[in-house]
This record gives C-alpha cells, sequence and structure tokens, in this order.
C-alpha cells in the first residue's frame, strides 16, 4: 500500500520521473503493471529495475530488505544512486541495510512516512497519502558526505506533499516506540481483552470503541516483525504505561473521584494540544 501510494504520488508531482518497480511474486508484477503511472515497467528482475535509478526506495518488510539489496551488484565507485527505506523501525535498517548498501558503493538514508492505514495491497494506493504527512529522516551520525544525499530526499519527500524532519535512528526508534508502536500494541490488547471475553461485545460498540482499536487489524506478521525489531523501545514505554495503569486502577479499588478527575482532566488538557 506504501509504495503502490508512492507510486501514484511520484507520478502526479514528478510528471517527467521514469518509474520502475520490482515485486517478488509474478500475481504482484501483474497488478503493478496494471497501475497507470508505471504503464508496463514492472519486472521480478532486482537488476533490471534498478538500472539507472537515481533513487530506490526499498517498501517491504525490514526483514527482507538486507536479502533484497544482497542481489544487486556493486555501484560504480563514485556513484551518487542513493537509496531509502519506508520502514517502522530504522536500527536493524541502518545497522545491516544500510552497511551494505555503503559497502556496495551507493548512498543509503533511512525515511520513514508516518502515513498509511491498517489495509494492505496495492488496491488501497492512494497518491496523497503523503500529503501534508510527516516523514522521518534518520542519516547515520558524523557522515559529512551524506549532506547532499539528505537535501535531495528532503526534496524528494517535500516534493510529494510531506513534511519533513530528520533525527537520529534512537531517536526514531524510541519516538515511533510510544506514537505508533505502543499504540498498535494496546489497540491489539484491548480486543483480545474484551472481545476475546465477550464476543458479542462488538455487536453493541460504538464509535469509541472501534475507533481506538482500528489498528489492530493490521497484518500480524508484519508488525510482529515491528514489535520485534524495535522490542527494547516498547517494552520500556509498555512499562512506563503498565505503572499508568495502576495508578488509574488504585484511584478505582480506592473510590478516589478526585484522583480520577485530575487524570482525566490532565487527559483532556494533553490531548487537545494535537
Amino acid at each position: 500500500m506504501i509504495g503502490g501510494s508512492l507510486i501514484k504520488a511520484v507520478k502526479a508531482h514528478f510528471p517527467e520521473a521514469r518509474l520502475t518497480a520490482w515485486a517478488r511474486r509474478d500475481e504482484v508484477i501483474l497488478l503493478l503493471r496494471d497501475t497507470e503511472a508505471l504503464g508496463n515497467r514492472a519486472t521480478g528482475d532486482i537488476s533490471k529495475a534498478v538500472e539507472g535509478a537515481d533513487l530506490i526506495v526499498l517498501a517491504m518488510p525490514t526483514g527482507a530488505m538486507a536479502d533484497v539489496i544482497e542481489q544487486l551488484d556493486d555501484f560504480s565507485v563514485g556513484s551518487d544512486v542513493l537509496v531509502t527505506d519506508v520502514g517502522s523501525v530504522k536500527g536493524p535498517v541502518e545497522s545491516k541495510v544500510g552497511a551494505l548498501v555503503r559497502r556496495k558503493g551507493a548512498n543509503f538514508i533511512g525515511s520513514h512516512p508516518m502515513a498509511g492505514s491498517e489495509k494492505t495491497g496495492l488496491e488501497f494506493a492512494d497518491g496523497e497519502l503523503f500529503q501534508d504527512a510527516p516523514v522521518i529522516l534518520t542519516p547515520s551520525i558524523g557522515n559529512e558526505a551524506e549532506g547532499a544525499s539528505v537535501n535531495r530526499l528532503r526534496e524528494f519527500w517535500e516534493g510529494v506533499g510531506a513534511r519533513v524532519s530528520q533525527m537520529s535512528v534512537g531517536e526514531h526508534d524510541r519516538l515511533v516506540a510510544s506514537i505508533s508502536h505502543l499504540p498498535h500494541l494496546l489497540a491489539a490488547a484491548l480486543v483480545r481483552v474484551v472481545l476475546g471475553q465477550t464476543p458479542e461485545a462488538g455487536t453493541f460498540s460504538g464509535g469509541g470503541f472501534r475507533d481506538t482499536t482500528r489498528v489492530s487489524a493490521g497484518p500480524e506478521e508484519m508488525w510482529t516483525g515491528i514489535l520485534s525489531d524495535n522490542s527494547e523501545a516498547v517494552s520500556s514505554q509498555l512499562g512506563a504505561f503498565i505503572e499508568e495503569l495502576e495508578s488509574w486502577k488504585h484511584a478505582l479499588d480506592t473510590l478516589d473521584s478526585n484522583q480520577l478527575r485530575a487524570f482525566l482532566s490532565q487527559a483532556r488538557k494533553l490531548r487537545e494540544l494535537l
């Protein structure tokens, strides 16, 4: 869905760009060839897909990225080919994929578009997905030669409508643990507690329960990888959340309405800042 959305967005905002897509499965290649923005330029040959490319975007599970890069020949010395990704966790990508790309002679800078939905597949691709969406770049620390590549990548994402910022890999993974990965875990846990105990409760649920748990409908294979890749940061945030829940439980057990009111008031005021 992210890759398909990016194809549409690039075609809309950079109409002169030449796009080629690669996919592993034949059925996906056939779907890609039907994509108007691509014409017939979709292939299962990774070397053909990247031939002559200025920018290579890895839009796939993070665990598959290194294997894909391994299939590529070394880039020419002095190459200005730039490789990026759209993965949700940056630590393993930087250490494995980034290092491998650089050994092959190209530049690598991680990207994380904070956009998407619980839906997957090309049929849900949206060319407006990145409009005003935050995109975080994670250039490696101390690599002065990356400056020009950072500017190129920033211009690319801004060109498809995104709001771009940059931070270190560690800062990124701690941030997304709290605003993306922990919320997904909590939504999944809430569904297990409520619907696992009382399946028919969903019949009576309103927008609150459905909105709160929407993201839990995301693909478990992808989210297993995300939570595993960022386990340390997510576990730390989960520990803080458990402590918070204990405070709420104590207020309920002691019927401390003043504390409940204070908690709810603080939460409302913080939410209004969004």
